[in-house]
């Protein structure tokens, strides 16, 4: 009987996924987070292209929930979800115009912020302590780069690693680190594909923002345990 539930459970997450996908796509697809200053890369997306933001929900939405679930419990996976669709939508929009809109970083950050206090309250740990230490060290780390690297990492992307922060440092030590490193390694093949197949120079910002999102969710779906290989 849980096994049957946990499948319908996994399905409902999948269809849901799938709409919020489906209408996720109608708006960005739309382009009108596009403002003056902005220089798309393009005229949009191939017809095929454009319908990943669908696919990845419908991906990401069962898998978050089903890996949230088994860790921790259904009390935090209302937040990861909501990370899943706010990176959906950064992605798009920082592969196309390199900027990540205050609008939704920072509503990103109480929204998140709630959630995941409230599955602290309610698991009756103090894993929110862990999350405002990822936020602080993640806003660090991205302010230096973004002052050494002279505008190639955004300010767009200090902003929302704040974010990334919160939701991996509530998963524990293991879960920042491994994030952390596999952004670095995501935006560093990335940035060699660029100077080798794009003609990218050494002073090309990059769009570090999808870098941040894929390897949040490296991080979230995996359960490597780094601080024991440390120790």
């Amino acid at each position: 009987m849980a096994v049957t539930l946990s499948v319908l459970l996994l399905l409902v997450l999948a269809v849901a996924g799938g709409l919020v996908g489906l209408r996720t796509r109608s708006e960005v697809a739309s382009f009108g987070y596009r403002i003056p200053d902005d220089e798309p890369r393009g005229d949009g997306w191939p017809a095929w292209a454009s319908w990943w933001p669908v696919l990845g929900l419908v991906i990401l939405w069962p898998a978050v929930g089903a890996t949230v679930e088994a860790r921790i419990g259904w009390e935090a996976v209302p937040a990861y979800l909501l990370l899943a669709w706010l990176s959906v939508v950064l992605m798009w929009i920082d592969a196309d115009v390199h900027r990540l809109p205050n609008g939704l970083t920072y509503p990103a950050y109480p929204a998140l912020g709630v959630l995941l206090l409230a599955a602290s309250l309610i698991l009756g740990d103090r894993r929110w302590v862990g999350a405002l230490v990822g936020m602080m060290g993640l806003v660090l780390l991205f302010g230096l780069m973004w002052l050494l690297t002279r505008g190639q990492v955004g300010l767009g992307d200090v902003k929302w690693s704040g974010v990334i922060g919160l939701a991996l440092g509530w998963l524990g030590l293991d879960a920042l680190l491994i994030g952390t490193a596999a952004t670095f390694l995501i935006g560093g093949v990335w940035a060699v594909f660029l100077l080798l197949f794009r003609g990218a120079g050494r002073s090309t910002p990059l769009a570090y923002g999808p870098a941040m999102c894929l390897g949040a969710f490296v991080a979230i779906l995996s359960d490597a345990r780094v601080v024991d290989l440390l120790g």
